[in-house]
């Protein structure tokens, strides 16, 4: 009697591990949905910002062309300077979130090796295979999923080898600073060269 209630405990223990490990990583799983969709949200109000920033570029270029002046000239230079700035704090924001991003995929990772080594007949490996396929590139697990998958041609592995989207998204993000950055040049060297031609009296 005494060990088939050691043996009830113990697989009542079992148990509420199993209950603990699905609920945390049920819990975890939310969380790193929630920073990816914040991600994009931050990321596609970025895209509107500068190109709406951009357009706004193009027509005081346009009539910068037309009708030059030093009022023109000025205002080409100023309109790049907040883009500049908002494109320097989204990064900032960016890597931010990505840390948040990557340190909730990791606590899935580890909370399934936990879940592995308790109950290695009954566990998650979601994330482990994802981070095998995707981040390590791990021959072996590619390799399973092509066997999985079955198809003639599959493009599968040439898929798994791309950049993450996070490494992308930044790419775009650093680019658009660096674009304000040479527009911004731009405009001050034109205005400067301006004034060296004509002087630095009034401007009709």
């Amino acid at each position: 009697m005494t060990q088939y209630s050691a043996r009830l405990c113990e697989g009542e223990r079992a148990m509420e591990i199993e209950t603990r490990l699905l609920e945390e990583w049920k819990a975890n799983n939310d969380l790193l949905k929630f920073h990816e969709d914040l991600k994009q949200k931050r990321f596609a109000h970025f895209l509107t910002i500068q190109t709406a920033f951009l357009a706004f570029f193009a027509l005081l270029a346009k009539d910068a062309l037309t009708s030059v002046s030093m009022v023109s000239l000025t205002a080409l230079f100023l309109i790049a300077i907040p883009p500049l700035i908002i494109s320097f704090y989204f990064i900032r924001v960016d890597t931010r979130g990505r840390a948040f991003v990557d340190t909730a995929n990791t606590r899935l990772l580890l909370i399934e090796e936990e879940w592995k080594s308790r109950s290695p007949d009954s566990f998650f490996s979601t994330y482990q295979d994802l981070f095998a396929v995707l981040s390590r590139r791990d021959e072996g697990t590619v390799q399973k999923y092509l066997s999985a998958r079955k198809l003639d041609g599959d493009p599968f592995k040439a898929l798994a080898q791309s950049k993450s989207a996070h490494a992308s998204e930044h790419a775009i993000l650093r680019m658009f600073w660096w674009l304000w950055i040479v527009l911004a040049s731009l405009s001050a060297l034109i205005h400067l060269i301006w004034h060296i031609i004509y002087g630095f009296g009034p401007m009709s």
